[in-house]
């Protein structure tokens, strides 16, 4: 990230420090608009063809939109829930990375979202392309995850899961989405808003592929060397593994050590 640095340098004073309430308590006013029927849910997301036909507002309004709107008590627990777990993975960020280096991470994270969305209308024009502030979410949890894998959330308040299977799982099903996904514009739109993660954490996880490689033969060395025998009899050939209930001994011919198995002690004259 020598390049941010520099950037940090000259522009850190622009920083918004905990910039994920302030959008968390924009989503909270809208969403309050939109429970009072000042203002139509449909009208303040990124929908790519409305965007293209002139309503330029929505490149702006979908970030401080919710992520839906919550149709029962479970949705609405969870709509809570993830507004608190963004909240807490952002400001995790922030002190790994920096106010600054985090805003840069989500306004990249934003363009990309927007450039997805409006590429892959036009890659596919017969498709209903849009977003919703959703998406900043993805990338957020993945970098999260990738410098805290061992952290646990409670899955549904009960289960404690660390947040590395989490984001396996979450990788796997963005994956069978992608593959799935019926227009290449829909594929487009769920690879773009995580192109920011990559970018930021690739030097991370080619460390930690690094690390379990290292890990990985460091473990198959030392079951080699667990596998091999210490104590071969010279006259039979047997092992302490081959043969457990057999005493080993060496003693010394012609400045040779030379191991003996009790059995064959016992046999020489």
């Amino acid at each position: 990230m020598k390049f941010l640095d520099s950037l940090e340098k000259r522009f850190g004073f622009l920083a918004v420090p905990n910039v994920m309430m302030t959008l968390i308590m924009a989503q909270l006013l809208i969403y309050a608009a939109i429970l009072s029927g000042r203002v139509e849910f449909t009208s303040v997301v990124l929908g790519a063809r409305a965007v293209l036909g002139g309503e330029w507002w929505r490149l702006i309004t979908f970030i401080i939109a919710p992520p839906y709107l919550a149709t029962s008590l479970f949705q609405a627990l969870f709509l809570a829930f993830f507004w608190y777990i963004m909240w807490m993975m952002s400001q995790a960020l922030e002190s790994v990375w920096s106010v600054f280096k985090f805003n840069v991470f989500l306004l990249l994270g934003i363009v990309l979202s927007i450039a997805g969305a409006l590429i892959g209308q036009l890659i596919s024009p017969g498709a209903a392309i849009g977003i919703t502030s959703y998406v900043m979410g993805l990338s957020i949890f993945f970098a999260f995850a990738t410098y805290n894998p061992n952290i646990e959330f409670m899955l549904f308040l009960v289960i404690p899961v660390k947040v590395k299977w989490l984001a396996w799982f979450t990788a796997g099903m963005t994956t069978l989405s992608f593959l799935f996904a019926p227009t290449m514009g829909h594929r487009l739109v769920i690879l773009a808003p995580l192109l920011n993660y990559l970018l930021f954490c690739r030097g991370e996880l080619l460390h930690s592929v690094k690390s379990g490689q290292r890990r990985a033969q460091f473990a198959a060395k030392r079951k080699a060397e667990e596998s091999e025998a210490r104590h071969t009899c010279s006259q039979c050939g047997a092992t302490e593994q081959s043969h457990p209930d057999r005493d080993f001994r060496y003693k010394v011919v012609d400045g040779d050590a030379i191991c003996l198995c009790d059995e064959c002690r016992d046999e020489r004259p």
